[in-house]
């Protein structure tokens, strides 16, 4: 097998697409947590480390014609197929670059406003983690924001037992491909499941867990669990070490995940909203909700909105209806802690507004239902954005070209993706 500082080389990260990385829904989120946001109307520079082979960035580029897009990994295959595809789709703000985090940080001088990076913190090894520090410290602006994704306690503890085995039977089998030593492993998990091992009958759900990983594209599990560095965190910990690259943790890019009422069970809510340490109360979320993942924002020396801004800001996002909105009416929304109900006499006039064309945070606050209840809106609308159903729309008026080029690629490979540039984003089909 082929690996490069314990992490494997020898197969393509698969292409996955996080809307929470989009410049444009992260600058909304930043704004409704009371921060001040980078100014996404004028140019602005956006930065992904561990790019792979830049699914996430080729769209934002394409959909978000005022950024400049850049893209770093040390896995040259990668970096070559993203570049290959963005020649293809003709899209000229975006560069791919070939680099250690360390190297790049050493390097590279011009200053970004958002810095990105997802499934790289907790799978690569310690001197990548500071290399990431170093690039946040040198390069991020001030007000600038950090998407940092990564596996969390307490949840993400119940895979250390699969990982160990998948990661052994792949450092056992070095002729052998990742992807050949994942399906290697997966079986062997599973005969110890068929024969009674300990692990499985003490821990049922492990079952659940096994039939869900084989069900899962192989070359995206060894990105997964082959590397020699695999290792969940706690969020406090995290926090304590970006903190010492002049970055302070504002929220979640998951906006459904900044709704204590929503995410929370009723009868912890009180607890955590007593609890004074942002550590501690990150923490007792995180036992609360048996978190496996965060996908944190920061923001480099954060400037809160008064409550004039904080209301300017607001009244000025236009949301528009994606294709799947829900008919008018009570919506269920499936949960990490269960199925919510979203009643018909919040979600009716606000569905029927929406549906009837792009309308403004001021304009929906005139309904009847929310005229005096603007935090109950905003609550409506970003569960409909956690659920796909709508998004903002960008707030610049330059017209984005190069989108045709890439969704016809996209459609070329059958991925289930849609453009929506004046969104600054995708949509899953």
């Amino acid at each position: 097998m082929n690996r490069q500082d314990g992490y494997i080389i020898d197969t393509s990260y698969p292409l996955h697409f996080y809307k929470e990385m989009q410049p444009n829904w992260l600058g909304y989120i930043a704004n409704t947590l009371g921060c001040v946001s980078p100014e996404l109307t004028k140019p602005y520079r956006y930065c992904e480390l561990g790019c792979a082979t830049g699914i996430g960035l080729l769209v934002a580029a394409a959909c978000n014609p005022r950024g400049q897009f850049i893209g770093v990994d040390f896995n040259a295959e990668h970096i070559a197929t993203a570049d290959a595809l963005a020649r293809k789709a003709g899209i000229k703000n975006i560069e791919f670059i070939l680099a250690s985090f360390d190297d790049f940080a050493e390097q590279y001088s011009e200053p970004f406003d958002v810095i990105v990076t997802h499934g790289v913190w907790s799978w690569l090894a310690p001197k990548a983690q500071i290399g990431i520090m170093q690039i946040i410290h040198k390069l991020l602006k001030p007000q600038g924001l950090l998407y940092l994704q990564y596996m969390c306690y307490p949840a993400a503890a119940r895979l250390i037992s699969l990982q160990k085995v998948l990661h052994e039977v792949s450092i056992h089998n070095p002729d052998k491909s990742s992807e050949e030593s994942v399906k290697e492993g997966l079986a062997l998990l599973r005969h110890l499941e068929n024969n009674g091992a300990g692990l499985f009958v003490d821990n049922p759900e492990l079952e659940k867990e096994l039939t869900l990983l084989e069900k899962e594209n192989p070359a995206y599990l060894a990105h997964d669990f082959l590397t020699d560095y695999w290792r969940p965190q706690h969020s406090a910990d995290v926090h304590r070490i970006l903190a010492q690259a002049d970055v302070t943790y504002i929220g979640s890019a998951n906006c459904y995940e900044n709704m204590d009422t929503l995410s929370v069970p009723g009868n912890l809510q009180a607890l955590i909203a007593q609890t004074q340490s942002r550590a501690m109360q990150e923490t007792l979320r995180d036992v609360a909700r048996h978190q496996n993942q965060r996908v944190d924002i920061f923001q480099k020396q954060p400037q809160t909105l008064n409550d004039e801004q904080y209301e300017k800001v607001i009244d000025r996002f236009v949301y528009k209806a994606l294709p799947n909105l829900p008919k008018a009416g009570a919506i269920i929304f499936d949960t990490p802690i269960g199925k919510i109900t979203g009643p018909k006499e919040i979600f009716t006039p606000l569905i029927e507004a929406l549906a009837s064309g792009d309308k403004s945070f001021a304009e929906l606050r005139q309904l009847s239902m929310f005229s005096h209840a603007p935090g109950l809106l905003l609550q409506s609308l970003n569960m409909l954005m956690w659920a796909d159903y709508i998004h903002p729309l960008r707030q610049d008026d330059e017209i984005a070209t190069t989108h045709v080029e890439l969704q016809a690629w996209i459609d070329e490979l059958t991925l289930p993706l849609a453009l929506v540039p004046e969104c600054g984003t995708a949509v899953r089909k």
